[in-house]
């Protein structure tokens, strides 16, 4: 399989705000996160970052979190380059 790098979007319900989501995903799979930007607040949050690794893993990372509620969306505009 391909190694793939996606910039994304995460936006945290409140619940999972003061959880270790991605610490946990990066434990799981085989993945490198660079985060580019982020604001946490007790009420929401949202990472901007590069998820980078085997296509699979990526997919699988991203499910992840997508099933634990977490919007992720793709980055079509400018983050800090």
């Amino acid at each position: 399989m391909a190694e793939v790098k996606k910039l994304i979007e995460l936006d945290y319900p409140t619940e999972l705000v003061t959880e270790p989501v991605l610490s946990k995903m990066i434990k799981k799979y085989d993945i490198v996160v660079n985060i580019r930007r982020a604001s946490i607040t007790k009420g929401f949050g949202y990472v901007q970052m590069e998820i980078e690794g085997e296509e699979t893993e990526v997919q699988k990372a991203l499910g992840d979190l997508s099933k634990q509620g977490i919007d992720v969306n793709p980055i079509v505009k400018d983050i800090v380059e």
